[in-house]
Parts: C-alpha cells; structure tokens; sequence
C-alpha cells in the first residue's frame, strides 16, 4: 500500500515559522463556528428543528458523547457534523502552545526577539480567546491532557496572561494588540473587574473588527454557522432570537433577521430561521469587535452616568443599521435594555455563552432558555463539566460529582 502522501512526519520534517502561524491560526478558525453552533445551542440562540442533535440544548449533566468524541464525525472529514466540539477546541489549545513555545524556544532564527516578536503577540492572542471560549462553556475543565481541574475563573485569569504577553510584545501589530486589549475587556468583565475591563474597552477603536474567515472552497472550510441553517437546515434560530421587533412595535429588528426555510427543514419540529448576519458559507463571524467594547463601557456607566450609557447604546444602534433611537432610562430599567440590546447587536459574535452565565449570577437575570422544539424536559446547568474521556484517562483527577 503506498504511503499517504499527506502524512508529514513532524517529527524528523518540524512545521517552520509560517506554517507554524498558519496552523495555529486555522485550528482557532476552526473551532470557532463549531463553538458558536454549540455553546449557541446550550444558550438559546439555536436549536435542532428534528430529532438529530439536539442535546446540547437539553442543559442537563452531560459528560458522554460527541462533546469528547475524536476528530472524525462520520463519513465526513474532520469538520464534519458529529465532530467532538470539545476534542476540537484542546486541539486549538494545543496548537497555540505549542506555537509559543516553539517561538520562546528559539526555533525560528528570523525571530530575533521571541517574547517581544509579532509572531508571539499573534499566536498569545489566539490563545487567549480560545482560553475565554473554553471557560465561557465549561464550568471545570483541564488542559494538556492532565490536570488539575481548572474552573471558569480561573481560565478567564489565564486568557489575561496571554492577551497581557501579546500587549508586551513591542514587535505586536496594531491590530493584534487591539484584539488583546479586547480580550482583557471582556475578561474582566466576566471577572467582575468592570471599572477595569471599561478602561481596556474605551480604548479599542469603535470601528475595530477582530474575525474568524472561512470559504466554500471546500466543505472543511465553510461556515458550519451557515451549514447549519442555511445550507443543509437540520438546525434554526432559536425561537428567543426570532422576529424580534425594535423596542417592541413593529420595525423588525435588522441585527437579527431571519429568512424562513432557505432549504427544506431537516425534521418536522420547527421551520429553519436562517441568520440573514451569516448570508454565505464564506461569511466572516467576529470574534470581538469596537462595539462590544462600546457595550462594556456603557455597562459600566448605568449606575454613575445613564445619560451617557443611553447615548452610547444610541451610537451602537446608528453603527448597526438601527435608524430608531432610545428614549430616556435609567436603573433596572436601563440595565434590561441594555441587556437586550447587547444580545440582539451581538448574536452570533460569540459573547452569548459568557453573557448569559454572567447575567444570572450578577443580575439575577436569567436568559436562558426553558424550552426545545422536542418538547423535551430542558435541565437547569449553565455550563458544562469536565468530560468523562479525561475522567477516564487522567489518574486521581478531582472533579465535580454532578
């Protein structure tokens, strides 16, 4: 049998400098619209319309199955539809480590000054998110394949070490560093720092835009956001999300329009609502951007300036195709809005699972949702727990009984 011809052995033929970015960069891609599908799934922002992958929805104590499973899902290739989302976001982990080690190594000779390098700044950044997306979803997770068992704080507090390297970093670009400044924002916010995460986040430019790509060159490579409903229909909008109306009248909210059953619905629960925000299998999906910074900063004046905060989510709504504006809040009052606000402006830009979880435990305010198309019994858990394939392969690791 001749040899695979893919096969690199990366042992005696090591990735060099580019392809190691490269690689770094696609596995961050690469998880990033299947933790969308997912973590949208056990938040309300999506839901299965039959009787094929709907669990996650379920929101019930979940260590088995396709959270762990290996890379391969089915026939498909490695981004097919039962790819273990959890497998795939340690592989970006890993990858992102092993970049910066490599770096910090010295591997690389036209990386004169490793901590210092652009190329350390970008791969720390992309570590940073995918730490922040792996504690947004996880309540108690580990890493490397060992433990201990590291909880949601504490990988937000490992996110900051990274996205702070990448601020050191002289030789950091522009744009990476405003990515890091970013991502300290909305850490410390999930941290409760607010004072602080506002004064990262009113430094990042209004019009910043920190993104994921992807193509329909091939299947591997599309977005599986947009697979999902727009291009093969076995999943929706969430019922939350859908025909939302501006401040309650009759506009139809254009941040999260919808078009009803662009192909024939896979499952007789539910019609498919595609997203009209990811149009194409080559859509971008933003990781962050200036206008979740916008949000932060007007978060952090509800209590001290409301005027200011109101002014804020006005700016938001013009920058976003919203022509209306909002009146005059304050107090618990403005503190909904600005809740809805942040939802509607910023679904399907991966704050959702973060948002969500902060909002029940800061406010009291629960988004969650109760119900599924399947009519089945949907749990209480606002995360997701260490899964059993790392209980099963790592000796003595203290976890959480539930």
């Amino acid at each position: 049998v001749a040899a695979d011809p893919h096969f690199v052995d990366a042992s005696t033929n090591p990735a060099q400098l580019s392809e190691t970015l490269v690689g770094a960069q696609v596995d961050m891609y690469f998880i990033y619209d299947v933790w969308m599908y997912e973590t949208n799934m056990f938040s309300g922002g999506m839901a299965s319309v039959g009787q094929l992958r709907y669990t996650q929805s379920l929101r019930q104590v979940y260590r088995e199955g396709g959270q762990a499973g290996g890379l391969t899902g089915g026939t498909r290739d490695r981004r097919g539809p039962a790819v273990g989302y959890y497998a795939f976001l340690q592989q970006a982990l890993a990858s992102s480590k092993k970049a910066q080690e490599r770096i910090l190594a010295g591997e690389f000779e036209t990386v004169t000054d490793p901590s210092g390098s652009a190329e350390y700044a970008r791969v720390s950044v992309y570590r940073g998110f995918e730490l922040i997306w792996i504690s947004d979803f996880y309540c108690e997770f580990v890493l490397n394949g060992a433990g201990p068992v590291i909880t949601s704080a504490q990988g937000y507090a490992l996110a900051k070490t990274n996205f702070n390297a990448a601020l050191a970093a002289a030789g950091a670009s522009a744009a990476d560093k405003s990515a890091a400044r970013a991502g300290l924002a909305r850490v410390e916010r999930l941290l409760g720092n607010d004072a602080t995460a506002a004064s990262h986040a009113a430094q990042v430019a209004a019009d910043f835009k920190y993104e994921a790509t992807y193509s329909q060159n091939t299947f591997t490579q599309t977005n599986h956001v947009w697979f999902r409903t727009w291009g093969f229909g076995e999943h929706t909008v969430a019922t939350g999300f859908q025909g939302l109306k501006l401040d309650d009248g009759t506009t139809v909210d254009p941040r999260t329009a919808t078009t009803t059953n662009p192909v024939p619905p896979r499952g007789d629960h539910s019609a498919v609502f595609a997203p009209n925000k990811v149009p194409s299998g080559a859509s971008p999906l933003i990781i962050t951007s200036g206008v979740e910074m916008q949000f932060i900063v007007a978060e952090s004046l509800i209590s001290s300036n409301a005027d200011s905060a109101v002014a804020l989510l006005n700016t938001i709504r013009t920058a976003r195709g919203v022509t209306e504006t909002i009146g005059s809040l304050s107090g618990n009052a403005l503190r909904d809005k600005l809740i809805e606000e942040r939802r509607r402006t910023l679904f399907l830009e991966g704050t959702l699972m973060g948002d969500t979880r902060l909002y029940k435990t800061k406010y009291s305010v629960d988004k969650f949702h109760t119900s599924i198309p399947q009519g089945l019994t949907v749990g209480s858990m606002t995360c997701r727990l260490v899964p059993q394939r790392e209980i099963d392969n790592i000796p003595g690791l203290v976890y959480t009984s539930s």
